[in-house]
């Protein structure tokens, strides 16, 4: 109805010209320019198909009022004929040219919208939080700049399936779940026609997937506007991941500097009181003159050494997973391990035979020697209590049977053996702490240990490592 008022209105205007110029006695010259101008005034106020039809209209009244022969749709002078084309191609070309700029003027003002809901979008994305809520509020909001009858965004999760709905205005269309998917799946943009406009679905890329979805329907604003602020979106979705990835790390790094602080507080308030006690235990060696009393003395200074030694590897697991002490491997010889862990067992060996074997094509053990020590340590000092009297514990080195990148090293006892699972300790003696801490510590140089029956009696700890490769020219010298 506006349109056709306005066109009613236009052609009324060039009827009231015509008027007004025959009741001034116009010439032909006065009356073109009067009908040029007000041709040019509808061009400017209303549509193509006004404007021309007011130029033709103003061409035809133009003939008939005043050029002779006056009141028929005949001209006898050329030149006539000449001045009314000269301005009904001057009107047409005028009313386009009028249009013209009007449609330039148009698209400035729509280019220049989009570019300030993009910059209020990214003002809105800076100043949010990195709650997915707030980032949802504000792509909304752009949406409804954008002149969007409904749409939101959507974010996918870890599963193949699973999204959530961060915002959404206006009514969800019954294929929206379908048209998200096929975006997920297929990591393009899907376009489709609408009742007024189109309906726009843009994949949010953040490193290399698809993290969720812009939905925009029934809009007119341009796919490229669209698309600018879907990478926005993505940028804030990227932020708010970094941020919370940020916060996980930096809650790490505290709990690790509490680990390391209360880590240094028990070693000394462990220490302490155990040095003091070592040191009791040395005079009363001197002291004692009985043979049981020594033997009494001598059991005490053992279970002290045994709590020493647990303390010390509490502490150094504890280092391990707070990740203040990082193991440095190097190469070597299973022999040098089993000779340092009898030296630093003396109780042990005291005690009983430790027999060590070592195959001839045992290649080195890449692995910390410390930390390897205290591995032995413990499974060591588990096959002795489990032990009866007398009897050796046998420790053995060779290369892997089914790996050859891995050395395996096997402490065997003579004891009653495991019950249950034989990866599982679920006896007493074995079930203790020197297992839990001796499976950590090779877990953290990239190893395991295992625990199974022997077949003769007992049972057998095996404990593998990774083997030191060797360069071409020393395998080929071996």
């Amino acid at each position: 109805m506006r349109h056709a008022v306005r066109f009613v209105l236009a052609q009324g205007a060039v009827v009231a010209v015509t008027w007004i110029a025959l009741s001034a006695g116009a010439n032909a010259t006065a009356a073109g320019f009067a009908f040029l101008i007000t041709v040019l005034g509808v061009a400017v106020t209303t549509r193509l198909a006004t404007a021309l039809a007011a130029s033709v209209l103003a061409a035809l009244l133009y003939n008939y009022f005043f050029f002779p022969p006056l009141g028929a749709f005949s001209i006898h002078d050329p030149a006539n004929w000449v001045a009314l084309f000269s301005f009904f191609i001057a009107s047409v070309i005028a009313t386009r040219l009028v249009l013209r700029a009007r449609t330039q003027a148009e698209q400035a003002e729509s280019r220049r919208r989009d570019l300030e809901t993009l910059y209020a979008l990214s003002v809105d994305l800076f100043t949010a939080t990195s709650r997915v809520a707030a980032i949802g509020e504000a792509a909304s909001q752009a949406l409804m700049n954008f002149g969007a009858a409904s749409g939101g965004l959507v974010l996918f999760g870890d599963d193949a399936d699973a999204h959530t709905v961060a915002s959404w205005i206006g009514e969800r269309e019954p294929d929206v779940d379908d048209r998200i998917g096929r975006v997920r799946r297929h990591y393009r943009p899907l376009e489709f026609s609408a009742t007024a406009g189109s309906d726009v679905y843009l994949p949010l890329h953040v490193g290399g997937r698809v993290a969720g979805v812009l939905c925009a329907h029934a809009t007119r604003a341009p796919v490229r506007a669209l698309e600018a602020a879907a990478t926005l979106v993505a940028l804030a979705v990227e932020r708010a991941q970094l941020l919370a990835q940020t916060a996980h790390v930096q809650a790490l790094q505290e709990g690790d500097a509490l680990k390391t602080s209360l880590l240094r507080a028990v070693s000394h308030d462990l220490s302490t009181p155990l040095t003091a006690v070592t040191m009791q235990i040395d005079r009363l060696r001197a002291l004692a003159e009985q043979q049981p009393l020594l033997d009494v003395v001598e059991d005490i200074a053992e279970h002290t050494g045994r709590l020493r030694r647990r303390i010390e590897n509490l502490l150094a697991m504890a280092r391990l997973e707070a990740r203040s002490v990082t193991p440095r491997p190097e190469p070597t010889p299973a022999a040098d391990l089993f000779r340092s862990v009898r030296e630093h067992l003396a109780l042990v060996t005291h005690a009983r035979r430790i027999e060590i074997s070592v195959a001839h094509d045992c290649p080195d053990v890449y692995v910390d020697p410390s930390v390897a020590l205290e591995i032995l340590a413990n499974l060591i000092e588990n096959a002795h209590q489990a032990s009866p009297a007398g009897a050796a514990i046998e420790l053995s080195a060779s290369r892997h049977p089914d790996d050859a990148l891995r050395v395996r090293l096997e402490i065997a006892d003579s004891g009653p053996g495991l019950h249950g699972d034989s990866t599982v300790a679920s006896d007493t003696p074995r079930r203790g702490l020197g297992l839990e801490i001796a499976r950590s510590l090779a877990g953290a140089s990239g190893g395991e240990v295992t625990l199974s029956n022997r077949p003769g009696g007992g049972a057998s700890a095996r404990v593998d490592l990774p083997a030191a490769q060797l360069s071409p020219i020393a395998e080929a010298a071996i």
